[in-house]
């Protein structure tokens, strides 16, 4: 019971406090991709999901082969980066294998939402080490979860900021920094971060 609460908080903390996007500015491009339509955030987020959730399988293996080494801390980011790499180009196979049609309409969203997990890697392995496998699912889950949230939340502005109402200096990408700042400091304060002067 207790490792099914602590899994159900680490998503919640993975999905509202640390959030990778608003919190580590990590995945702001594959964000901004993303925000462009409704199909595409979602399918983006579902394809981040589950190379989260996938590759945190295998690294709680790794990690608990790897874990008895002193240095494996410094050894854990390059194994995750390797096993994205892994389950990217298994993925890519099955899916050209089985359903060439899907492969051609998903491919773009395979490749970006790999590359991105490959990013979030170092994060990852320092936020689970030596947790159970149930919260290493736990965080991959929320993490994936945070990325829809975050690219819901640009998404449902996406129009209003490059719409003519904004200043031409500020259209688009300026405005769009700015709106995610503004979001990122609302889960700072979330997480009972304070800011001092």
């Amino acid at each position: 019971m207790d490792v099914v609460i602590n899994a159900i908080l680490i998503s919640l903390t993975a999905i509202l406090v640390e959030n990778t996007v608003f919190s580590k500015a990590l995945g702001t491009s594959t964000l901004f991709l993303a925000a462009r339509s409704r199909k595409k955030f979602f399918t983006f987020g579902l394809c981040i999901t589950y190379f989260s959730v996938v590759s945190s399988i295998i690294a709680y293996f790794a990690d608990s082969y790897l874990g008895e080494n002193e240095y494996s801390y410094i050894f854990m980011p390059f194994v995750y980066v390797v096993i994205i790499g892994a389950v990217y180009t298994i993925t890519l196979l099955v899916v050209w294998k089985l359903a060439y049609s899907f492969f051609l309409s998903i491919k773009k969203f395979i490749h970006v939402s790999a590359f991105n997990c490959a990013v979030l890697g170092v994060l990852f392995t320092n936020a689970t080490s030596g947790k159970s496998l149930v919260e290493y699912i736990a965080y991959a889950l929320g993490t994936g979860i945070g990325f829809i949230i975050a690219a819901f939340l640009v998404s449902a502005v996406y129009e209003k900021l490059y719409s003519e109402d904004v200043s031409p200096s500020f259209r688009g990408l300026p405005i769009t920094y700015i709106y995610v700042g503004i979001l990122a400091m609302a889960f700072y304060a979330l997480s009972g971060g304070t800011i001092t002067l």
